[in-house]
């Protein structure tokens, strides 16, 4: 019987945080045990980040900052935010950062999922062979273990920049709005984030994805339409940079460079946001600049953290 030992009714939760590759080929995922307990052999669930697979794994190991390798972790106990597993009998293209692995097998609700079909393929076309971007999952949230309004966020690699483009402002599985002409709220946010002069690059990638979320959810909580020609300020005292030191205050909207999708589910505008300082941003609340014309001074549409 599957973890036979583990008490009865008890329901284990992980957020999975990252996800690693070791040199013998074993797959770790470091993650944030939200509830439960999990000893090594037990048998976890995770959902493919599209939704359509629910498959198992086996912890095969379990390991803490600074104690190393232990038995069994509850969740309140040190560390326990940080824990890494060592599992088995999954394929590591699947595992994703921001996704759950939990200890009872989840409902697939879509088996299919057009809409952010369509946005993949349009990804894949501009970059082919990245088949399996980096992909963060609706707990890569600004406010830590709170689900984002995001179904996921999904990171090329640009050459000179990291890619971001969102799911879930539009209509992923099925037709729910009545409008046949737009999908959801018509849109999904891109971002091109340069990648030079970055200390840290996967710290600053889920940094933005944590941000994409809050943006998000100006839309989904207030319905909020993001057009081209506006501008958003992030309301912080610091750049908004992971470790705050840019300059960079708030973003412009532009149109990103792949234009207006045509899905299954009607049109979805990609809008880009780009980068911008406090003082452009009070420029532009002064009405001495408008989002178009600061748009026409950043034709690259790169946020750029080193720009003053």
């Amino acid at each position: 019987m599957e973890n036979q030992d583990r008490t009865a009714g008890e329901f284990c939760q992980a957020v999975i945080e990252n996800v690693f590759l070791l040199k013998d080929g074993s797959i770790v995922a470091g993650c944030n045990l939200l509830s439960g307990t999990v000893k090594t052999g037990d048998r976890l669930y995770y959902v493919d980040c599209i939704g359509r697979e629910c498959f198992p794994l086996t912890v095969a190991g379990i390991a803490l900052p600074k104690k190393g390798a232990v038995s069994v972790i509850g969740a309140g106990e040190e560390h326990a935010a940080h824990v890494a597993f060592k599992v088995t009998g999954c394929d590591l293209r699947k595992l994703h950062a921001g996704h759950i692995l939990q200890s009872e097998p989840e409902e697939i609700l879509y088996t299919q999922a057009p809409g952010w079909d369509a946005i993949t393929a349009a990804f894949e076309k501009k970059y082919p062979g990245q088949k399996h971007p980096a992909h963060f999952g609706a707990y890569a949230s600004f406010k830590p273990g709170e689900a984002g309004p995001l179904d996921g966020i999904s990171v090329y690699n640009g050459g000179d920049c990291f890619h971001f483009v969102t799911y879930g402002l539009s209509e992923l599985y099925e037709k729910q709005n009545g409008n046949p002409d737009r999908s959801g709220y018509g849109f999904e946010l891109t971002l091109k984030l340069k990648k030079e002069g970055l200390v840290n690059p996967p710290l600053e990638v889920r940094h933005l994805c944590s941000l994409l979320q809050m943006i998000a959810g100006i839309t989904v909580n207030g319905g909020h339409q993001f057009l081209p020609g506006q501008f958003l300020a992030t309301g912080q005292k610091r750049g908004f940079d992971a470790a705050g030191k840019s300059a960079m205050a708030g973003f412009i909207t532009k149109e990103d460079e792949l234009g207006t999708l045509t899905t299954p589910f009607g049109k979805v505008q990609l809008i880009r946001l780009v980068g911008v300082t406090e003082a452009e941003i009070e420029k532009m609340k002064n009405r001495e600049l408008t989002p178009a014309q600061l748009g026409e001074q950043l034709k690259d549409g790169l946020t750029d953290y080193n720009r003053k």
